[in-house]
């Protein structure tokens, strides 16, 4: 399978960016728990950690309204992968997460060489809300670390890829990377950005 840098899309959390390896830190350094990263088996987290509700909100949030001012590194190679893809095509991350802004901001920390014309984030707030947003933009494979969501896109026609997590491993049907490096060998790099409009306006 090769896969054409315009037809391809990226969830934000537990692809992009190792978001729960800092919640667990924080857990730990602001709340004294002690359990894992590996001990997070349920994409609904709390049915398999011992957590106070309202602590695991409190990191919510900060997680959400202020990514790009705390220590929420990407996963490694993601950011040249990424920037690849932009030189190539419109790059195009759909979270479900509420807001935009805080993830725009987090590129222009972590990815400071990309073309901010050259992308798009679109938060949907819901997972099932992204199938309309890869509909809309021709995606034909997108990338993401929750089975539920990749259920519902292969039933609609888009290819699925699992990046790989302790809360995805019970067995599923789909193809699974591990690494962006896996993510790399799956593109086909031969393409190049097509004639015409400039990126801001292949993204609307």
């Amino acid at each position: 399978m090769t896969i054409s840098p315009s037809s391809i899309a990226f969830d934000f959390d537990g692809v992009i960016a190792d978001t729960f390896r800092l919640f667990v830190r924080m857990a730990r350094e602001n709340y004294n728990y002690d359990f894992d990263y590996d001990d997070i088996t349920e994409y609904e987290f709390l049915k398999s950690i011992d957590m106070d509700r309202q602590h695991a909100r409190e990191i919510i949030e900060i997680l959400t309204h202020d990514p790009h001012e705390i220590d929420l590194f990407p996963f490694y190679g993601a950011d040249d992968v990424l920037l690849r893809i932009s030189t190539l095509s419109p790059l195009l991350v759909v979270t479900a997460r509420p807001l935009a802004e805080p993830i725009e901001l987090w590129f222009r920390r972590h990815i400071p060489q990309l073309d901010h014309a050259c992308f798009r984030v679109e938060a949907t707030s819901v997972n099932t809300a992204k199938l309309e947003v890869l509909k809309r933009h021709g995606i034909t494979h997108f990338i993401d670390d929750r089975l539920d969501t990749c259920e519902m896109l292969q039933e609609a026609g888009i290819t699925p890829i699992v990046f790989t997590q302790p809360w995805n491993r019970k067995p599923h049907p789909f193809l699974a990377v591990e690494t962006w490096g896996d993510i790399a060998a799956l593109i086909d790099w031969k393409g190049s950005r097509p004639q015409g409009p400039p990126c801001s306006e292949l993204l609307e």
